[in-house]
């Protein structure tokens, strides 16, 4: 769950390195839309399954979605290296940070539905609170402009392996002072989305496993999709994986749930990805109104935008595509996903590694070939 890591990617202001490597980009209207041929789709998967090798990978998953529908899936490598598991096209994967995007989806149907308000100053629901992060609000911890400290960034981001309490969280997140006065700054903070998950415990009186099943997972039939669980037996569950300072492969421990809450710690698959695309579609879950605000840059006193809004990066990709994404790391795995809504196109990327940074640049080039990114004659 390490920030922002789609600006990575290529997403954000880069009008002056894409005119250097001379890309273009032309917008394919989703009515138009003609998949890549089969030397480009032959060349994609060539140049990820490369990648892994490079940055010693075990495996991983690409998945292309236009308008909620499968378009193109590519499992690669391994689920399992001891037992010799192929990934395949049911692989479930943790994918850290993305889970942010459920439990803002989580507290935009509380609001939409009168149950809080998201100017409410968070200590309306928490008690217990150190008194510097009373005045912080639900919306300022969603857009990661609250101050306080990320707990992660504190106790090293090993913190996904351990139980935690949520009284043990904030004593970590408080031995730091405040990042910034609430409001004034921006910085990526995992606690506030622990936080938020408090807050959506508390008013729902259940656990946030219970809320998303019932809200989100249950209606969009998501049946791979739920908290990870070191103890569970879950079907089609990857082993993750990191490297020792020898480069050696080792293996990782799945996410405590307690560890993250709805800040990191959900699992799921390439099928149900593709039902939660469909959903961000339509008004099932969220009407029309209450999708625009999440996706919705927040803004610094100066007025500058951060490109980040409830739970999504949305900062352009290249110099003109609108894009709503997030990536997501932890224990031993990263993910990406990314919607290109005037396209119709989304795309999903997991791999079952954790600091794995050089598969971003084989994810930009997949990304690419479905949104017919061509060279410049």
């Amino acid at each position: 769950m390490l920030q922002n890591l789609c600006r990575v990617l290529g997403f954000g202001r880069v009008l002056a390195a894409v005119i250097m490597s001379g890309v273009f980009f032309v917008p394919v209207s989703a009515a138009e839309y003609e998949m890549p041929d089969a030397a480009a789709l032959e060349t994609l998967h060539g140049d990820f399954e490369d990648a892994l090798d490079e940055h010693n990978i075990p495996g991983g998953l690409i998945a292309v979605y236009r308008n909620g529908e499968i378009l193109h899936i590519q499992p690669f490598g391994f689920a399992n290296v001891e037992l010799d598991v192929p990934v395949t096209e049911d692989s479930v994967f943790e994918i850290g940070s993305i889970s942010k995007q459920f439990t803002t989806a989580a507290v935009m149907m509380l609001a939409e539905e009168g149950m809080l308000a998201l100017d409410d100053p968070i200590s309306k629901y928490l008690n217990g609170l150190p008194g510097e992060w009373t005045p912080v609000t639900i919306k300022q911890l969603m857009l990661h402009q609250s101050g306080i400290p990320d707990y992660e960034e504190i106790r090293s981001y090993d913190v996904y392996r351990f139980r935690l309490t949520p009284e043990e969280v904030i004593k970590i997140a408080h031995s730091r002072p405040m990042d910034f006065e609430p409001g004034t700054g921006f910085y990526y903070s995992n606690t506030g989305y622990y936080l938020l998950s408090m807050i959506v415990e508390q008013i729902e009186k259940k656990s946030l496993r219970d809320v998303l099943a019932a809200r989100i997972f249950g209606p969009l039939e998501m049946t791979q999709t739920r908290f990870a669980d070191p103890a569970a037996i879950i079907k089609h569950r990857v082993e993750g994986y990191w490297e020792n300072k020898a480069g050696e492969l080792i293996n990782r421990n799945p996410t405590e749930y307690s560890s993250t809450l709805g800040a990191g710690g959900l699992l799921t698959s390439a099928a149900d990805m593709a039902k939660w695309d469909a959903a961000l579609n339509d008004d099932k879950l969220l009407s029309e109104k209450w999708k625009a605000e999440m996706w919705t840059s927040g803004k610094l006193p100066d007025g500058s935008d951060t490109f980040y809004g409830y739970g999504w990066d949305v900062e352009p990709y290249g110099e003109n595509r609108k894009a709503r994404s997030h990536s997501g790391q932890v224990g031993g795995f990263s993910a990406f996903y990314a919607r290109f809504p005037d396209d119709g196109i989304s795309f999903m990327m997991f791999i079952n590694r954790y600091q794995a940074r050089g598969i971003w640049d084989a994810t930009r080039s997949a990304i690419d070939t479905f949104l017919h990114i061509e060279k410049a004659e």
